[in-house]
């Protein structure tokens, strides 16, 4: 149940599809509040090589974040043609907090011409584990659980940088219902949290199985845009994992640390007036198989990845306002 990439890749690309139809840009700065929760599905897990798992009920948890967000963005023209004439800077800062840990973050974007973003930003924040819930935990070989880490003591962090190519057909043919919209994404990561030795594992967010090190995440996205309140319609597909299987210490081995996660997601927009916008989310996971059954996920570092297990497994909504 990866919240965490959620929040990273799922929501923030669409955002910049949805907002291509504002171009009255008369403050510079911009406020926003975005609410996401998402509804996960009880997964049958089972054993062997590729597969697809069923589901033992429609319900196995719920989680929300809320996000505050602030942009300035600065014109920054590099020509008269029309490809250079609009290229900016944007300066972002976001809070987010939720029932398991709080988070600030810093990014900026610089659009030189209207199909490239390049990117970079960080954050640093801490988590807490109420109820069992694990916000920030390190996981203990000795003991074959996640331990609790001290909120305020420990903390996760991030630094990373991205390249994204957008396009809107609508730039090349006039008309409210020729917008077929698509987006591709590559952004290089390093995640870590302090406090913890390099090649232990640890869970953020309630994602078990993390180590720190440099991680890939890659985006697609192709959707049809349309001027009525179901703005968009499209599909969506998520690649990300380590680089480096040594990030993992070696016992963990045949846990395979570089094991990429596929997602592949059917999202719709719906524009609900000017200020307020609603996305849905609904996401298939391709996740590690094992060779032996097992009972939840503290037990997966010491067990053997044998395929990728597909499932559906989330249904996610976004809610944004801009103030």
């Amino acid at each position: 149940m990866n919240f965490k990439k959620l929040l990273a890749l799922s929501l923030l690309p669409i955002a910049l599809f949805a907002e291509e139809g504002d171009t009255q840009k008369k403050n510079p700065l911009s406020l926003s509040l975005t609410t996401v929760a998402a509804i996960y599905t009880d997964v049958d897990y089972e054993t062997g090589d590729d597969h697809f798992a069923g589901l033992n009920g429609p319900f196995s948890g719920a989680k929300a974040v809320t996000r505050f967000n602030a942009t300035y963005t600065l014109p920054t023209p590099l020509g008269e043609h029309w490809l250079l004439k609009d290229a900016d800077l944007k300066f972002n800062g976001t809070f987010e907090l939720s029932p398991l840990s709080v988070r600030p973050l810093v990014s900026l974007d610089f659009t030189p011409v209207p199909f490239l973003v390049f990117s970079a930003g960080g954050s640093i924040g801490t988590g807490w584990n109420p109820l069992g819930f694990d916000g920030m935990s390190v996981y203990s070989l000795k003991k074959q659980e996640y331990k609790s880490l001290t909120p305020f003591a420990h903390y996760y962090y991030d630094y990373w940088a991205s390249a994204t190519f957008q396009f809107d057909t609508g730039a090349l043919i006039s008309g409210d219902w020729s917008h077929v919209v698509m987006q591709a994404t590559y952004k290089w990561i390093y995640e870590g949290i302090t406090g913890v030795d390099d090649g232990d594992i640890w869970c953020w967010q309630v994602f078990p199985g993390e180590a720190n090190g440099w991680q890939y995440y890659i985006t697609g996205v192709l959707g049809y845009q349309m001027p009525i309140i179901l703005q968009m319609v499209g599909v969506m597909a998520e690649f990300y994992g380590h680089y480096d299987p040594a990030d993992y210490n070696k016992i963990y081995r045949a846990f395979d640390g570089d094991f990429m996660w596929i997602d592949l997601s059917l999202l719709m927009n719906f524009r609900l007036n000017y200020k307020n916008s609603l996305m849905s989310l609904i996401t298939f996971e391709g996740g590690r198989s094992f060779a032996t059954m097992h009972e939840n996920s503290d037990e997966e570092p010491l067990l053997v990845k044998s395929g990728r297990e597909w499932s559906f497994y989330r249904i996610a909504f976004s809610w944004n306002h801009k103030f």
